[in-house]
């Protein structure tokens, strides 16, 4: 592709992901609650010490980066579209170096294609368009997860210097830990990170340590006034971790969600039953082929990533990047035994990013293998781009901002957030 075409294309990318984003679910109730953590903060004009509900211990994050991130929109341009812009702005940003540094990795996979492909594949497209608190956490675990595999050196040639890369993991787990609750999910790796630079002397350790410690000091900015001023009648999160031993169960569902984050699953973004899939479908005819041709392709690429842990390949990449896989499964299984959350998707999206990177290692097999996977694969992104046009259509007619956009306005310009809802704080009477 020349490269005016392909700069054509990713302006075209990012434009369908922002507006995307304005038309998408607005009223649910996670949605609703995330978007009054911020706008509370505004029309208050006070400081949001907490952030995301967790529901069954009637608990909540501390930090007030989740409100900030919602609110700090809202100072700029008083609109109620400002908060979802930025945060569709911050993505693209993100997911487009999560892109330039893959067709860095995969320079035999076409660059259009893989810019496609992280950009709107479903999942990256569900979560990090709508303000809603898994949104925001990809924004921190792609830069982690990148730096974390230039430190271990799963390439001979790094891209990004280590000690920037051990700041990227400090500060991305203390801005998470605001966020949401996976954010412990990346203790291991850090762990692991600085297992890894040990072997080379204390020296680079307590270096690399201090960039660490920096970039986390950094991050826990604006969760120190909570830990200052804490909320006495608020809970722990910690009363969130309960065992539960009929994790045992979830061994394939934990497996098929995870590898599903790499891939086309539309089901989940189309409605939580037939009925209402096939209303969307019925109301977007048109989209009919592309997303009967990508429900088959979701099942396809899951059956393809298992498959693929398995061929033989020599590269010292792919084998740290197949085991890396490999841990993940297995950590997020583990973690499950601790989680009062059963293993929903967005409770470990932080982990997608590995997901994706897993992903393109199976592509690049399958397409050396015949031209015409190639060709498959290709038509699958190119779906995938109409099938989020139809469901953005749909959505903005059925769940969207514009159902009632003046309520939100009136909220915004009358200082007054109640007009738009309560907060579940303001019924639990205590908390932000």
């Amino acid at each position: 592709m020349k490269q005016k075409y392909f700069l054509l294309l990713i302006f075209g990318l990012f434009a369908l992901r922002i507006a995307y984003g304005v038309v998408s679910e607005f009223w649910g109730e996670d949605e609703e609650q995330i978007y009054l953590i911020g706008l509370k903060s505004y029309t208050t004009q006070t400081w949001p010490f907490y952030g995301p509900d967790i529901v069954y211990t009637q608990t909540q994050i501390p930090g007030a980066l989740q409100g900030l991130l919602v609110s700090a929109p809202l100072y700029i341009v008083a609109i109620p579209e400002a908060p979802l812009i930025f945060l569709g702005i911050l993505s693209c940003v993100v997911l487009g170096f999560f892109a330039l540094y893959l067709s860095k990795r995969f320079t035999d996979i076409p660059k259009w294609l893989i810019w496609t492909i992280v950009l709107t594949s479903t999942w990256v497209m569900h979560f990090s368009t709508r303000v809603v608190n898994p949104s925001y956490v990809i924004l921190f675990s792609v830069p982690f997860f990148v730096c974390f595999i230039e430190i271990i050196d799963v390439y001979k040639n790094n891209l990004i210097k280590k000690g920037l890369c051990f700041f990227v993991l400090g500060i991305a787990t203390t801005m998470v830990m605001q966020i949401h609750m996976s954010w412990v999910l990346f203790l291991p790796f850090t762990g692991f990170a600085f297992l890894y630079i040990l072997k080379s002397g204390r020296k680079n350790f307590i270096k690399y340590g201090l960039y660490y410690l920096l970039g986390a000091s950094i991050g826990v900015l604006t969760l120190l006034p909570t830990l200052l001023f804490p909320d006495a009648r608020m809970g722990s999160v910690g009363s969130n971790i309960v065992f539960v031993w009929k994790n045992i169960l979830n061994i394939p569902v934990i497996l098929t969600r995870f590898l599903s984050f790499a891939a086309y699953e539309i089901p989940y973004m189309m409605g939580t039953s037939t009925k209402a899939r096939m209303a969307v479908v019925e109301n977007q005819l048109w989209m009919a082929p592309f997303a009967a041709f990508l429900y088959l392709v979701g099942f396809a690429q899951v059956a393809l990533y298992i498959f693929g842990f398995f061929q033989k390949n020599e590269n010292n990449d792919w084998k740290k990047i197949k085991w890396m896989t490999f841990f993940s499964y297995i950590l997020i299984f583990l973690s499950f035994f601790f989680s009062i959350k059963g293993p929903s998707p967005h409770t470990f999206y932080i982990m997608l990013p590995v997901a994706m990177i897993y992903s393109f290692y199976c592509y690049r097999w399958l397409m050396h293998k015949h031209k015409v996977w190639g060709m498959i694969i290709k038509a699958a992104a190119i779906s995938g781009i109409f099938f989020h046009i139809g469901l953005g259509i749909d959505s903005y007619h059925n769940k969207s901002l514009y159902k009632d956009r003046a309520k939100v306005q009136e909220a915004i310009d009358k200082k007054d957030y109640k007009i738009l809802g309560k907060r579940r704080t303001d019924d639990w009477g205590y908390g932000y």
